[in-house]
């Protein structure tokens, strides 16, 4: 089910086949994931949410502080920042109001 790397191939596969490991890095499965995920918002009264919700959360969080799209997109592990655009976009703040309250600071601070 896994691939078997050696050691020192481990971090630089990584990204590529791992959701998650354990503290002796092996690999943690998907059933394990959600199963803890369920438990966690349970016992602190969270509404469910999927592993795949929180991607959602984690990167329109992200976005709205102004984290650059290519730096979003690298940790999301899309292979384009173009993909992150189509899916997110709709997340990042307002570049046209920046750029309305950019010219007007500019043309107040020559006033």
């Amino acid at each position: 089910m896994y691939p078997n790397f050696a050691e020192s191939d481990f971090d630089n596969n990584l990204d590529k086949y791992y959701i998650a490991v354990n503290i002796y890095r092996e690999p943690i499965s998907k059933s394990k994931i959600n199963a803890w995920l369920k438990s966690f918002e349970i016992e602190n009264g969270f509404k469910k949410i999927s592993c795949h919700g929180l991607r959602h959360t984690y990167c329109s969080l992200l976005l709205s502080q102004n984290v650059p799209i290519q730096t979003v997109s690298k940790y999301l592990g899309h292979s384009d920042s173009t993909v992150t655009l189509k899916v997110y976009s709709h997340f990042m703040p307002d570049t046209q109001e920046k750029v309305v309250n950019a010219l007007n600071n500019i043309t107040q601070a020559e006033s």
